[in-house]
């Protein structure tokens, strides 16, 4: 199997398990308490917001990693543990980050979108992307490790 035809495989399911973990797998407590709170808020609701974060974060990369299991022995996929190791955790790191909601506003300031960051499905488009480009290169990695 090429090294492209590996990536593609590792790549399919990285985003599959991302579209249906984080639409179909997130509790309504995690969707609306993972990105608070904003700074100052006080010591009980940033405690609540990091239990959400990491109960989203850890059944997202378990199914994650289901999929990825599954997907690697159907297709007979020449990975090692230690990559899919490296990969889920590249993701589950920077999933977390881009999740506490302040990141992705302040890139779209940075990159020059402060008006589209004021809009909802604004910060929600470049969550989803950010996300995307983080499994790109999660699928590098796992092959590559």
């Amino acid at each position: 199997m090429t090294s492209g035809a590996v990536f593609a495989a590792v790549f399919t399911a990285l985003f599959a398990s991302h579209v249906w973990a984080d639409h179909c797998w997130q509790t309504d407590k995690q969707a609306a308490e993972k990105g608070r709170p904003e700074p100052g808020a006080g010591a009980m609701k940033a405690r609540e917001s990091w239990r959400a974060l990491i109960a989203h974060v850890v059944v997202y990369h378990l199914v994650m990693a289901v999929m990825l299991a599954v997907t690697t022995a159907l297709l007979d996929l020449p990975i090692s543990w230690a990559g899919a190791a490296a990969g889920i955790a590249f993701s589950a790191v920077t999933h977390g980050c881009w999740d506490r909601r302040w990141l992705v506003k302040a890139w779209m300031v940075l990159t020059g979108s402060r008006e589209f960051a004021k809009n909802p499905q604004g910060r929600y488009s470049v969550d989803q992307a950010q996300h995307v480009f983080c499994l790109w290169v999660s699928a590098l990695l796992i092959p590559l490790v």
